[in-house]
Order: structure tokens, then C-alpha cells, then sequence
């Protein structure tokens, strides 16, 4: 009877080792080669477990291809705002300008307006589950604010476009924009959007993408001690 569980072990340890092999190793390897990963250093772990750091992975991943074309991806951007800085989530920059998308990777259902200082997440009454509803800064004025920084920054007339990218699990209820320049949208769509950008004349030169890129790419790679202080700039600004 114990060899009898003994072959049974072997066939699932067995059945593990090629899981891992033939699915998970090749994941890990793609990953780890990624843009993301070498702008970041994040670890697959901590971007299974980081909500955020996931939405921001799974936009370039929609939009990695671009990479081929000369445009450049930058990731968790602290841009100089007085004594603070203010965070962009993901930058991309292309010959028709710069698009700063702010990621949203909720869930449930989205209400939101553009004048509005908070936006409403609500989580639909589910199985053994009550409705909630959460409150989130407008992410349109966030988007705004970390435009106008990195306009500030840069000293320079370069076309910027704001994109709000939500998760595809979420459902955008109500969203009031009427700036046009302003997108907001689900993640599914967003190679979509970024494509019916490419009819518009060229703005920036491959060396000026360069250019711009040298100099933002060193506000990527900042202190633990800053991150820290950013996040409690934040918690201070929430409290007051």
C-alpha cells in the first residue's frame, strides 16, 4: 500500500516539474527580458501580488510592439513638483509626442466626472458578498498634474497626451469628459487608441525620442528613500 502512495506522489511531483518547465519557466524567462522588468527590477512575485505594477505591466504589453518602431517606454516616473514629486505611471514616447497613461487596474463599476475631485468604484452585490463602494482621486486631474510637471521638466513644446486606462474587468458606468484630448478607456482597446494616433504628423525625430528618454529615464531609478517620502506626501495630502 505505500508503494501504491509512493507512485502516486512521483506522478503528481512529476506532473508539477513539467507544469512549471513548459508554462511557468518560459513566463518567468519572457519577464525577465522584458522592458519592464529591467526599467523596474520588479520581481514576477511582487507583480502577481502588486495590483498596480500589474496594470502598468499589461499596458506594455498591449503596446510593446512600438518598441520595434524606436519608441521608448518609461515606468513609475517621479517627476519634481516644488519640494514633492508626483508619479507617472507609464510613458511612451512617440514620434507624435509623449502618452502618459495613468493606469486604473479596478474592478466592479466606474462613475466618474471630469470636474469631480473623487471618482466611485462600486463592487456589485456578489455571492455571499455585499455591495461596496470605494471613493478614488479623479484620475483625470492626476493625469494633469503629472503633465504639467513633466511639461515643467522638460521646458519644451511637445505634444502630450493623457490616457486613462482602466482594467477590462471593470465596467465604465458613467464617465463625463468632453476634453477631447483626454481619453478614458478599458485596457482591452488601448493598442486601438494608440494607433489612431499614428495618422498624425510626426513630431519628434528618433534622436529627440532619445534625447527626451536620457532624460527622464534617471527620475525611474530613484531612492527607496524618495518612494517612501512620496507616499507619505500623499497620505499627508489625503489627511489635510
Amino acid at each position: 500500500m505505500t508503494e501504491f502512495y509512493i507512485e502516486i506522489l512521483k506522478f503528481f511531483v512529476g506532473i508539477i516539474i513539467i507544469f512549471f518547465v513548459l508554462v511557468i519557466l518560459p513566463i518567468c524567462v519572457k519577464y525577465r527580458k522584458s522592458t519592464y522588468f529591467n526599467d523596474t527590477k520588479k520581481s514576477i512575485i511582487k507583480l502577481a501580488f502588486d495590483v498596480g505594477a500589474y496594470g502598468e505591466y499589461r499596458i506594455y504589453k498591449h503596446l510593446k510592439h512600438y518598441e520595434k518602431q524606436g519608441w521608448k517606454f518609461l515606468f513609475n516616473v517621479y517627476l519634481p513638483r516644488g519640494e514633492e514629486t508626483t508619479e507617472a505611471d507609464v510613458l511612451l514616447i512617440s514620434p507624435q509626442g509623449i502618452f502618459v497613461f495613468e493606469s486604473k487596474n479596478y474592478s466592479g463599476w466606474i462613475f466618474g466626472n471630469e470636474k469631480y475631485k473623487m471618482w466611485t468604484q462600486t463592487l456589485p452585490q456578489g455571492k455571499g458578498r455585499k455591495a461596496k463602494k470605494e471613493k478614488f482621486l479623479n484620475p483625470i486631474m492626476q493625469n494633469n498634474l503629472h503633465i504639467k510637471c513633466l511639461k515643467e521638466y522638460l521646458k519644451e513644446d511637445i505634444p502630450m497626451y493623457s490616457i486613462i486606462v482602466f482594467s477590462e474587468r471593470c465596467e465604465l458606468k458613467k464617465i463625463e469628459v468632453s476634453d477631447t484630448q483626454v481619453k478614458v478607456i478599458k485596457r482591452n482597446i488601448v493598442n486601438r487608441i494608440i494607433k489612431s494616433y499614428s495618422s498624425m504628423p510626426c513630431q519628434l525625430s528618433e534622436e529627440k525620442i532619445n534625447e527626451i528618454y536620457n532624460k527622464l529615464y534617471p527620475l525611474t531609478q530613484v531612492s527607496e528613500d524618495l518612494k517612501e517620502k512620496h507616499v507619505q506626501d500623499i497620505k499627508k495630502r489625503i489627511n489635510n
